[in-house]
């Protein structure tokens, strides 16, 4: 089977995933990612050692196509993500009677934007044999877009890279603190954090904070080490699709508080409290700190063993194999 992906950015997450499925005997993997500069300049070498990819940027999606062209691999299945990506847009159009799956954790939100897509990427749409999205806001999206079939569990990673070993979220355990990893942007809503760690302490609380991001960004391997010092992620997002962080802070052993904006939150088994509301978040804060409330508590907390990267690389592989089988069903 051989497999191509085009995507958008050095990710380590997707690294793992690829990785993992190239290792699966019968596999030929390649991936073309598009260079972006984030503001957070990952050592591409190393996170994608030991893949089959070719970076470019934009500019160069024309020659990345024609080298491509000129290797003389045909994939039996195109996973390309999004749809603004001039890389991809290059891609899709080089191989048109490949069977595709369109990758995107775009949410349904009632906007005039989202809205008109339907309209707007009818021609785009039709190019794709299924969707692949994270959860269950971008499934929602996907259907408003027409896709005539939609898969989930896009994001995933490697779960062993975070795991702890024998310890647990508990305080009795040695962890203890609350943390928050991302970027300083305005929808992450950093200002309620502090403000609702603020009101913790005043009800008694007795953890730190510490906010990792911005010129305190964490390469990978570093924060797979401090996910597994603290105690509960949060998250007080205004809009977040599908925050991997979850994931992540999860496959750690950590207590996760975020917003009901948060698009995995329910999925992954964060506990959840309405957008804005300080108090709330506080007082969750305080359960924490006390072991009233932790991730491997509940009986019926959702297992997120089917977002390792090993359980992703037999679901890809499933869906590819389909794909080929009956592209058009």
């Amino acid at each position: 089977m051989k497999i191509l992906f085009v995507w958008t950015g050095v990710t380590s997450y997707m690294a793992d995933c690829w990785r993992t499925l190239a290792a699966v005997p019968g596999v030929e993997l390649r991936v073309v990612i598009e260079r972006v500069n984030s503001g957070k300049e990952f050592a591409a070498e190393q996170v994608l050692a030991g893949i089959d990819c070719r970076l470019a940027t934009a500019a160069e999606a024309g020659s990345a196509v024609a080298e491509f062209r000129e290797s003389g691999f045909r994939p039996d299945v195109l996973f390309a993500v999004g749809w603004h990506s001039p890389v991809v847009k290059a891609f899709v159009a080089e191989l048109p009677g490949v069977p595709k799956a369109c990758c995107f954790d775009m949410p349904w939100r009632w906007l005039p934007r989202c809205i008109a897509a339907r309209f707007v990427l009818a021609r785009w749409v039709r190019q794709f044999a299924a969707a692949y999205v994270p959860g269950r806001s971008a499934a929602r999206y996907a259907r408003w877009l027409c896709f005539r079939r939609i898969e989930r569990g896009l994001f995933s990673l490697d779960q062993a890279r975070f795991r702890p070993t024998g310890e647990s979220a508990s305080p009795a355990a040695g962890r203890c603190g609350f943390f928050y990893v991302g970027r300083f942007a305005p929808e992450k809503r950093i200002d309620l954090l502090e403000r609702a760690y603020a009101r913790y302490r005043e009800l008694g609380g007795r953890w730190t904070f510490e906010l990792y991001g911005g010129k305190n960004f964490l390469q990978p391997a570093e924060m797979a080490r401090k996910f597994r010092e603290k105690a509960c992620l949060l998250l007080a997002s205004s809009f977040d699709p599908w925050p991997l962080v979850i994931l992540e802070a999860r496959s750690a052993g950590c207590a996760v508080i975020a917003s009901d904006r948060c698009g995995n939150g329910e999925e992954l088994g964060a506990l959840r409290v309405p957008y804005g509301d300080v108090e709330a978040m506080a007082r969750a804060m305080l359960a924490v700190e006390r072991g009233e409330r932790r991730p491997d508590a509940d009986a019926s907390a959702p297992d997120i063993s089917r977002y390792d990267c090993r359980a992703w690389a037999e679901r890809t592989l499933a869906i590819a194999r389909d794909l080929v089988k009956s592209p058009h069903e």
